[in-house]
């Protein structure tokens, strides 16, 4: 039982160290200093937390990030700088647990905590990152104070009882891991997209006509799906968004084969030989929503229930416009 409780206060502290490190110690160092808690002889070297240097410079950093915290943007500059920062605190604070253990022990833990620091840490940047992409900043502030109060409510527990703290952090980190390739692809694009929006030119270039440029694995493919009569009329570059039948957060290509009645599917760049079916037949609505650091085209059909939205950089507007108008029937409005 005792192995557990070490166990549950390193995972514990190395899991929070990587939302918030300045916090967990200096949380911790005041708690130990004013006998809010009662330390176990088994981590007796967490008292060194308590000592008044110490406790002053995690003040100070924990005020520094509290601010940063507050301001889209900084928030991610901030976590950028502390992806290293973070999961190496994680690592000491699990060792410092430990205390005068066996030495190998103490390394396959400390690199264990490190991994536990680095996976909240991604989860909290990548979320981060999710909130930025609106310009407001009330996310960002009840996003900061959930994770301070996170910390609060999680040192309690570790404290209180390390047992119940241990099993929590394992059925957490699990389900961490279990949305990280989502969440990453997720950051993946938003990253892209941010990048593009600040190489973009004054000035958009007119799109005269929809264009037709398709691997030739995917082009294939499309008409072997769609069948005897269908050819490919138009693929566009795009980003996947939420919609049936096709995976989120993927570039691909938009694509439109004609036949005896139009089908759209959506051709994962990774996957081109295995195209997405989209609903049958011509879409009810095709608009444009203009977002912070993409167009969005979305599309519905009758009684279908479901919307289908792609994503597309800033410098491509006129081409998910084109897009909209094709498929709503309206002329195209081009830019002279």
């Amino acid at each position: 039982m005792e192995i557990l409780q070490l166990l549950g206060v390193a995972v514990g502290l190395a899991s929070l160290a990587g939302l918030n490190l300045y916090l967990t110690v200096f949380l911790t160092g005041l708690a130990v200093r004013f006998d809010w808690i009662d330390l176990s002889p088994a981590y007796q070297r967490l008292e060194v937390l308590a000592d008044p240097l110490v406790l002053a410079v995690a003040g100070v950093l924990f005020a520094m990030e509290f601010l940063a915290d507050k301001f889209p943007w900084v928030d991610s500059a901030w976590d950028a700088v502390h992806t290293a920062i973070r999961p190496v605190g994680a690592a000491l604070l699990a060792i410092m647990v430990l205390g005068e253990s066996n030495a190998v022990f103490n390394v396959v833990v400390g690199l264990l905590a490190a991994w536990l620091g680095f996976t909240t840490h991604a989860l909290k940047s990548t979320v981060r990152l999710q909130a930025n992409a609106s310009p407001e900043p009330v996310s960002n502030i009840a996003l900061s104070v959930a994770e301070d109060a996170t910390v609060v409510l999680g040192l309690g527990l570790i404290f209180t009882y390390p047992v119940v703290a241990l099993v929590l952090a394992i059925f957490l980190l699990a389900a961490i891991w279990f949305f990280v390739p989502r969440m990453l692809r997720a950051t993946g694009v938003k990253l892209w997209l941010c990048g593009r929006k600040l190489r973009l030119a004054p000035d958009e270039v007119p799109v005269a006509d929809l264009p037709d440029e398709l691997p030739a694995a995917a082009r294939a493919a499309v008409e072997d799906h769609a069948g005897p009569g269908w050819r490919v009329a138009w693929a566009v570059p795009c980003i996947s968004g939420s919609g049936p039948g096709y995976p989120r957060n993927r570039f691909g290509w938009l694509v439109s084969a004609d036949g005896a009645a139009p089908m759209l599917y959506f051709v994962p760049r990774a996957h081109p030989r295995r195209p997405r079916a989209l609903p049958p037949g011509a879409p009810s609505l095709a608009r444009v929503e203009h977002k912070f650091l993409a167009d969005v085209l979305v599309l519905a059909w009758p009684g279908e229930g479901a919307e289908a939205r792609f994503l597309f950089d800033r410098g491509a507007r006129s081409l998910a416009q084109l897009v909209a108008d094709r498929l709503s029937g309206q002329p195209a409005n081009l830019a002279a």
